[in-house]
């Protein structure tokens, strides 16, 4: 009989006194939580222009942390210390293959190819150090076109698909079946407090800027801008290409993916 009491409680002590499995869990981050300093989301006519044009194109508002649209040095689950912003981990490194992460994502995307004027200099978006150098020209031609681009405070802007990235599906599937050393390693600067998680990103493909020249475009770079020309981008992540349109009008097209914001959050074990 003792025995039978002792099994007994032996087994309500397990039911009752094994500790429950954590989800784990994303939250939302503070200002004060972290160093925004260099990715800070700029008030004003900028992010004002952004903000309606991506919400006229998907139907919702993106609750973002970061602005990345001129400074972008980190991919979606990059683990970042908080006050340093230095890179700590990266997905790289899960050992997933590309569509075994993209096939988890939650994304979100509408083609719109709307047309907004932007009531702000064009270089508050490319940036203020933006320079096309375009090759086998003279560098009065180079130094027209970035002059026009400089004086542009009023051009159209038309966007391709604007892109949705969520990753927290995908980050608690795999840290919960972690094993590896690299697993393990990312699962652990992943829940240490000093670190944050950039979790979701707002991207826009393919833009196009029609631009308005103050004055009218020279003969010798209506003839070049006819010919379509081609050039990296400064930052070498895209390809630019330019567009005659009328005497006082160019397009520059910028082809490729490009982060607008995003969203840092921090993981917690709940």
């Amino acid at each position: 009989m003792k025995k039978l009491i002792l099994l007994l409680l032996t087994a309500v002590c397990f039911l009752n006194c094994k500790e429950e499995k954590k989800t784990l869990e994303f939250v939302a981050l503070n200002p004060n939580e972290f160093n925004t300093k260099l990715y800070e989301i700029p008030s004003g006519n900028l992010t004002d222009s952004l903000k309606q044009a991506h919400d006229s194109c998907m139907g919702f508002s993106f609750n973002a942390n970061v602005f990345l649209a001129q400074k972008h040095d980190f991919f979606i689950g990059s683990i970042i210390n908080k006050r340093s912003l230095q890179i700590v981990n990266t997905i790289n490194n899960l050992g997933l293959t590309q569509p075994q992460v993209t096939s988890k994502f939650n994304l979100l995307t509408n083609p719109c190819y709307e047309t907004h004027v932007l009531q702000i200099p064009l270089r508050t978006i490319l940036g203020e150090n933006f320079m096309l150098q375009l090759p086998d020209i003279n560098e009065k031609l180079n130094k027209e076109i970035n002059d026009a681009i400089t004086a542009s405070d009023n051009a159209e802007m038309k966007t391709g698909s604007w892109i949705y990235l969520d990753m927290k599906n995908v980050l608690r599937s795999t840290m919960d079946t972690a094993k590896s050393i690299e697993g393990l390693k990312y699962k652990n600067d992943l829940l240490d407090t000093s670190n944050i998680v950039l979790t979701s990103v707002e991207s826009v493909a393919d833009i196009n800027f029609m631009i308005n020249t103050k004055k009218e475009i020279s003969i010798p770079l209506q003839a070049l801008l006819k010919n379509k020309p081609s050039v990296p981008s400064p930052d070498g992540r895209s390809s630019i290409q330019l567009f005659y349109v009328d005497t006082n009008k160019f397009k520059l097209t910028l082809n490729g993916f490009f982060p607008v914001v995003g969203e840092f959050t921090k993981a917690e074990l709940q």
